[in-house]
């Protein structure tokens, strides 16, 4: 079972903290840097362009370096925000987990079949 990255906007906004980036670069970062990568480039682009009608992100088309323009993305004011929102969501997730996987071990010993 794999689960669809729930949490994109927030690994998104977390690597537009580091500076400025393109599309391609984010989803090369998602594939490098996450433990468990469930983001592809649909998954990506899409969540981009719901953060940007949030007004988390903003982009432009920087012309200084490439042949043809490259949309590039920032975070805002209010993606910060935003990405205060994810931890705290992020925090209460992980003590739901935390619960799990230590309920599921003391079931798993008990019932050692």
């Amino acid at each position: 079972m794999k689960h669809t990255g729930r949490h994109t906007g927030a690994f998104l906004l977390l690597f537009l903290t580091e500076g400025d980036n393109y599309g391609g670069k984010l989803l090369q970062k998602c594939e490098e840097e996450l433990p468990v990568n469930p983001i592809d480039s649909a998954i990506l682009y899409r969540t981009l362009k719901k953060l940007e009608e949030e007004g988390a992100v903003e982009s432009y088309l920087n012309t200084t370096t490439q042949d043809k323009p490259i949309r590039m993305y920032k975070i805002t004011t209010v993606g910060k925000d935003r990405l205060e929102d994810f931890q705290v969501d992020i925090e209460e997730k992980m003590r739901n987990l935390a619960f799990f996987q230590e309920k599921y071990t003391k079931w798993k010993v008990q019932n050692n079949d």
